[in-house]
């Protein structure tokens, strides 16, 4: 029967350790899934901006396992199957709270019933992975009863019922990209008749014939009634042919999109359609009058198209049609030198009513606009927004702009702009963006930027400025947003000096931007002034290295973004964190620079919600221990390419508001388990280019990377299978995993077996030991019981509350009633104090404890011995203990009172009592009368003695 029970044990224990490895593995498949409060951060679905409670799930197989420990009351779910996944019934039933799904993957089967119980999705999107063609299986959505917006991307609708749209009771968008359609029956047919629909989009590249819808195949005889949407945008590639009327059932489009085979106005008239409101289209040949003809005939507003060749001739009555344009780009295709002169002139005669103007790519005299003013200002003055982009002007002249009053936004983006002539922009009073980017300015002049005085945002950056005059930007009193660079004064300067005071005459109270580079030369930066700023500042400089001067100004307080692109920028000779207390965010790219000064004052910044260093060297910092400490708001934590080859607690213990860190590695590093316990906030974790030391102290990251649900973790070169460590010689390398397991994990089954056979070692000594000197330990261990727990109570009382502890038979009890208690307790002073079992012992303790107890508490053990005595098992018990604790104490504490002659016979069976009777002298009770008083005086001075003690 006990070898049945130890078997029942093993194997309840083996199902037990069987348990443990099955959660194993259910965590790692539940850490496919990470839980995102909102979506800032989620580095998947930008579908989700602005959505709270999200779950983004990858390599998913299973859909019901994998996200088996996800919470029911999701409202966001992302999921992206690994290779072909199936959609079994049921699959998503018990998320009834859901509201937006998106799934991306190749799906090889998605049974209505895999919709089952989500009665509140509104939103769906089904996106293919399959990029060469379209997946092609039976959709069904009938099981959604709150859709109202459905996404397909990449699946072929060939396997679609024909009413699959229909049976979306409430459907209102419809977006459909690259389904791989031959045939716009396949769209139209479905579409006849939904009446809900509002918006509807398709983009299909492939898609070059436009033929009148045949619904022969969908059971519908007539699709003539034009369709109710609200919304229809169509983006179609190149059109080789189209029948007439072959989109009549749509009547309007809000957005066109196609190439033209060769005329684009038959073509436009063939789709059959009354309204097109923007049109995007690319010809070989444009001939304007042709905009105009399509303006007029769909009233379209916006046209943006992509020429060869224009031709901008005036003819009567050219400009009735594009009255109704308000908006236009146009493109020159061209990939080589720009080589194609625009008529300024022509193009705003003829499109005389725009608020918005595109040019890219085209050649642009520098004196156009002027001459334009000149000729035809009425023409522009209604124009908020002109781009001029990738074009060649080479100058902007004097006065180039005084007929555009209205114009808000000007761009001249890579246009070739070397010289802007002394008020240039005069008469643009209502300018708020001008964007200069990547030209070729050199020199900047007080009377530049005239007359901008609503100028909020200035685009300089990557134009070789060798010069600025003092107050070139006092014009700018509202600017909020400057960019400036690169600087690339004149070599005899070893650093560029840029004193912003100087340069604005006084620094623009809203100022909330400022980027300025010199590129790869160094950079002295004067404050000046002490101007308070109305907003906060972010502030980004990238140079060689920056030297900045006025520390304690105001504009570095008022800094809550830094970006930092240099070997070092110091103050002072103190790295500029010191300085910028209020800073939210800082960003410091470094070269592995010296004198960069000590990053440690970082942990000052308590205000810091991100932190990015790149190229840094901690291995010369002698402070690094404590660089993030106090960073107590610190939420992002970015060390990219920074030579670090030790993390552990002492960076990360004031980081319990951390949710992302970010770790691009190029040095060999230990990362000790430490350093992740701090983080009790981290959702997000990414290593990239990780290299280890072959150390146990490294080896929970295996674990901790699988097993850890509430972080999303993302690995890459190399991935967590192929990660490598160095080995002692620093040159060797291994697979870490397989050196984790070899050196740094047990073996659960010889745990297992090894701890079973110890125990079974041990349980068999005790046995045995029990069995053979079992009766030593017993009274040992109430001894030693009994002594410590007397030990405990000399703090508080005297050591003994008794003088003598009577050991006797309860058949002699009479005995000791009627002699020992009145020649003892009663004789003195000194009078004694008897300790008798069934007078002193605790009502409900155990017996033994109560005799150990007792014989701890008196001075000493009187035994009274008889047959009586010599019957009685509490009597062998009681003299064992006394035995014992003579034996510790050495001293004499018992004593052995015989009440009647006992043969030796009797006594040898008893040899602990034999061994006192040999060794210590012991009384008789004289059965003569007369010779008890000379008895009692003498028992009673041996146990009065040393009564004091």
């Amino acid at each position: 029967m006990k070898i049945t029970d130890e078997l029942k044990m093993v194997i309840l224990f083996a199902l037990f350790i069987l348990f443990l490895k099955t959660s194993y593995v259910c965590s790692w498949l539940a850490g496919k899934c990470v839980f995102y409060s909102d979506a800032e951060g989620l580095t998947i679905a930008p579908f989700y901006a602005g959505q709270t409670n999200i779950v983004g799930c990858v390599s998913v197989t299973d859909i019901k396992e994998d996200l088996r420990g996800l919470p029911e009351n999701i409202l966001n779910l992302y999921i992206e199957m690994d290779l072909h996944g199936v959609l079994v019934p049921n699959s998503l039933s018990r998320f009834g709270s859901l509201e937006n799904l998106e799934i991306v993957g190749c799906l090889s089967e998605v049974p209505a019933e895999a919709f089952n119980g989500l009665t509140n999705v509104s939103s769906l999107t089904i996106t293919s992975s399959n990029l060469e063609k379209c997946c092609e299986v039976a959709l069904d959505f009938s099981r959604l009863p709150s859709l109202t917006s459905l996404s397909i991307l990449e699946y072929s609708l060939s396997l679609l019922e024909a009413n699959v749209f229909e049976k979306i009771a409430h459907l209102q968008n419809l977006f459909l990209y690259n389904v791989c359609l031959k045939d716009m029956s396949e769209i139209l047919c479905r579409l006849i008749n939904i009446r809900s629909l509002k918006h509807f989009s398709l983009s299909e590249d492939l898609l070059n014939r436009l033929q009148n819808p045949n619904c022969t195949g969908f059971n519908i005889s007539d699709i003539s009634t034009e369709f109710n949407i609200k919304e229809v945008q169509l983006h179609l590639g190149k059109l080789e042919h189209v029948d007439e009327g072959a989109l009549k059932v749509f009547g309007k489009l809000s957005g066109f999109q196609f190439l033209s085979n060769t005329d684009f106005l038959t073509d436009l008239s063939l789709i059959g359609v009354h309204n097109i409101r923007t049109l995007n289209f690319m010809v070989d040949v444009l001939n304007v009058r042709d905009l105009c003809v399509a303006a007029k005939t769909y009233s379209t507003e916006t046209i943006f198209v992509s020429y060869k060749l224009i031709n901008l001739s005036l003819t009567p009555n050219i400009s009735d049609g594009c009255k109704y344009i308000t908006a236009i780009g146009l493109s020159f295709d061209i990939c080589g030198e720009i080589v194609n002169l625009l008529d300024v002139n022509s193009l705003f005669q003829i499109f005389s009513n725009l608020t918005f103007v595109t040019i890219f790519k085209h050649v642009l005299r520098s004196n156009d606009f002027q001459s334009l003013c000149a000729s035809f200002p009425q023409t522009v003055k209604q124009l908020t927004v002109m781009i001029l982009k990738k074009n060649k002007i080479d100058k902007i002249v004097s006065h180039q702009f005084m007929c555009f009053p209205n114009l808000e936004t000007l761009n001249f983006t890579s246009s070739k702009i070397s010289v802007i002539e002394d008020f240039a922009f005069i008469g643009m009073k209502k300018l708020k963006e001008l964007n200069l980017y990547k030209n070729k300015i050199s020199s900047i002049h007080q009377h530049t930027f005239s007359g901008l005085h609503e100028l909020m945002v200035l685009n300089l950056q990557e134009n070789p400025i060798i010069y600025i005059e003092a107050k070139s930007f006092g014009h700018f009193i509202n600017l909020s947003s400057l960019l400036l660079g690169d600087l690339n004064f004149l070599p005899n300067m070893s650093l560029i000096k840029l004193n912003l005071s100087d340069i604005f005459g006084g620094i623009p109270y809203n100022l909330s931007n400022v980027f300025i580079s010199s590129g790869q030369r160094p950079m002295h930066l004067v404050i000046g002034g002490n101007t308070t700023l109305t907003n906060r500042l972010n502030l980004h400089i990238k140079s060689q290295y920056v030297i900045v001067e006025d520390c304690n100004s105001l504009l570095l307080t008022s800094v809550i973004t830094l970006q930092i692109n240099a070997a070092y920028m110091i103050c002072e000779n103190e790295f500029i964190g010191k300085y910028i207390p209020s800073v939210v965010s800082l960003e410091f790219q470094s070269v592995f620079a010296d004198n960069i000064g000590d990053l440690s004052v970082i942990n000052q910044l308590v205000h810091l919600k991100t932190l990015n260093l790149r190229n840094i060297d901690f291995t010369n910092q002698p402070n690094v221990a404590i660089m993030f400490h106090n960073l107590t708001k610190l939420e992002t934590l970015i060390l990219a390419n920074c030579r670090i080859f030790f993390l552990d607690g002492s960076l990360t213990k004031d980081l319990k508001a951390l949710t992302k860190l970010v770790l691009y590695q190029k040095d060999t590093v230990n990362i000790l388990q430490t350093f992740a316990d701090h983080l009790t906030h981290l959702q997000f974790v990414h290593f990239e280019g990780l290299g280890l030391y072959c150390s146990c102290d490294n080896a929970w990251l295996v674990s901790w990377l699988k097993d850890n649900r509430k972080v999303e973790v993302v690995m890459l070169n190399p991935s967590m299978h192929d990660l490598q460590c160095l080995i002692d010689n620093e040159v060797d390398q291994l697979n870490f995993i397989s050196y984790a397991k070899e050196n740094c994990s047990l073996d659960l089954e010889f745990v297992f077996f090894a701890c079973s056979s110890v125990f079974l070692c041990i349980f068999i000594v005790v046995v045995l030991m029990y069995k053979f000197v079992g009766q030593y330990f017993k009274p040992f261990y109430h001894i030693a019981s009994g002594w410590f727990r007397e030990a405990l109570r000399m703090k508080e009382k005297p050591q003994y509350r008794y003088d003598v502890f009577a050991s006797y038979s309860g058949k002699d009890e009479h005995w000791v009633i009627e002699e020992l208690l009145p020649n003892l307790e009663q004789r003195g002073p000194p009078f004694l104090s008897l300790c008798l079992h069934s007078r002193d012992f605790q009502l409900g303790h155990d017996i033994v404890e109560n005799i150990t107890d007792s014989i701890y508490a008196s001075r000493r053990t009187l035994c009274l011995v008889s047959r009586n005595y010599l019957d009685s098992n509490w009597c062998s018990l009681e003299m064992q203990l006394a035995t014992y604790r003579l034996q510790v104490e050495h001293r004499d504490i018992l004593i052995l009172v015989f009440l009647e002659t006992i043969p030796s016979r009797l006594l040898s069976s008893h040899h602990r009592l034999a061994r006192l009777v040999k060794t210590k002298t012991y009384l008789d009770w004289p059965q003569d009368p007369e010779m008890h008083e000379a008895f009692w005086d003498r028992l009673w001075c041996k146990l009065s003695s040393n009564k004091a003690n």
